[in-house]
């Protein structure tokens, strides 16, 4: 009989048709065959059913195109992350074949199943590949709004660095001193000179020369009457405490000696250039706070401006968090951005789950029946191979139990014979004894 292998293929016919024999009929070698195979379709059986070949082989390229989706996406996905390298080739081909190799898993898993398992068979495969599809999807639709998500980010962290610097000159005034409040912790700057010592100074100086002014003021008025009084009495003005006479007499020369002695007594001139000291002293204080604020002024400016650019370089990177971010914002102000988020991610989840719901909408096909016949009939042959050697191995079993009572028992009469013998040479030697003892007697008498 001719070896099926050794036909030739009528290529004519869809079904690959061998000449000379209906069934079964060989595979043609090629991409096809590797697609199924890659879902781990049996081609032995499918040669009794060659016309589920074309469904094996398109649910192959479904697993094969969901990997190369994968590796894509694992690409995109890491170029906004590390940037293009070349070396993330090999990481997207290890992904790629890492969500083949799953798939394929998937499919291959439910060959042979039938639609009474559906639940229990399909479901959790379903799950696993929608969460793949998850994973694989997010960075896709990240692509696809790529231009909206760069601006959106590119807007909030200048919102935020406009915040951040508001917040700076809030808690840290021209005045260099900083607001203490709790809103305020973290955003406080740090400058060599603050210019409250000098303002400080400045109060304190500002009160004694206040202070040295009411008392300049009180005695100049006291000694403005007392040589009043003394040009009155001088003068001749008649009024209380004066006499009325005209010229320098007795009470003339008393009342300009009382003011002389006030002006001597409370240092009218003395008080008077002090005053003046205080008063230039101020001015000067003045004019050196105004310059230490000018100065403290550009410091807190500077160590501001210090902090935002700062800030600014922190943010000049962007991540898949970034970008994630940036999509939920959108979303969450467009509703027409929220509906293509959610559309383009169950698409792209979707395609991912093709491999397990092209299987699971698909009906149980004849490939499955025989596959489900071939592995009952495997597993009854087992069993009746385990049957054989139980049997097998319980003869051999009870065949050496046998042999050991066998030798058991041979040895049990070895020894009764053994000791029969002993019995029977001790007493002949006990009989040639006594009589060698009766002979030796009767010698003797």
């Amino acid at each position: 009989m001719t070896d099926l292998a050794d036909r030739p293929v009528r290529t004519s016919l869809p079904n690959d048709t061998a000449v000379g024999a209906l069934r079964p009929v060989l595979p043609k070698r090629g991409l096809p065959r590797l697609m199924r195979r890659l879902i781990g379709v049996d081609e032995d059986v499918l040669d009794w059913v060659p016309e589920e070949r074309p469904r094996y082989t398109r649910m192959g390229f479904i697993v094969f195109n969901t990997g190369v989706l994968a590796g894509v996406s694992m690409h995109l996905a890491l170029s906004s992350v590390v940037g293009p390298h070349w070396w993330l080739v090999f990481a997207d081909l290890l992904w790629a074949w890492i969500i083949i190799t799953v798939d394929s898993w998937l499919i291959s898993s439910t060959h042979g199943a039938t639609r009474t398992s559906l639940f229990g068979t399909y479901l959790p495969r379903l799950l696993l590949a929608a969460l793949l599809g998850s994973v694989i999807a997010e960075p896709l639709v990240l692509t696809v709004f790529h231009q909206s998500i760069s601006n959106e980010i590119s807007e909030y962290r200048k919102a935020e660095i406009d915040g951040y610097q508001t917040q700076l000159k809030r808690c840290n005034p021209p005045s260099g001193e900083p607001d203490l409040a709790q809103s305020c912790a973290g955003f406080l700057v740090t400058i060599a000179e603050r210019p409250q010592a000098i303002k400080d100074e400045l109060d304190r100086a500002t009160n004694d020369r206040d202070d040295l002014k009411a008392k300049v003021a009180g005695a100049d008025r006291r000694l403005a009457e007392l040589e009043q009084l003394a040009v009155d009495e001088c003068a001749g003005k008649a009024g209380p405490g004066r006499t009325g006479r005209v010229g320098e007499g007795g009470e003339c020369r008393r009342d300009r000696a009382k003011a002389d002695e006030f002006r001597r007594d409370n240092q009218i001139d003395a008080s008077h250039q002090a005053l003046a000291a205080a008063e230039q002293k101020v001015i000067d204080l003045n004019g050196k706070l105004a310059n230490a604020s000018s100065s403290t002024e550009r410091a807190v400016n500077a160590a501001i401006d210090a902090e935002v650019r700062e800030k600014a370089s922190n943010l000049t990177e962007r991540g898949l968090l970034d970008e994630f971010d940036a999509l939920a914002r959108l979303s969450a102000r467009h509703f027409t951005v929220l509906m293509g988020h959610i559309l383009v991610a169950l698409l792209l989840i979707s395609l991912d789950c093709l491999p397990v719901l092209s299987k699971m909408l698909s009906s149980s096909t004849e490939y499955d029946a025989r596959v489900r016949r071939q592995l009952d009939v495997s597993a009854h042959l087992h069993d009746l191979q385990l049957r054989a050697s139980e049997k097998r191995d319980a003869a051999d079993f009870e065949l050496q139990e046998r042999r050991s009572e066998q030798k058991l028992r041979s040895g049990i009469e070895a020894i009764g014979g053994e000791d029969r013998t002993a019995k029977e040479r001790r007493k002949i030697e006990t009989a040639a004894q006594i009589d060698r003892l009766a002979a030796a007697l009767e010698q003797q008498g």
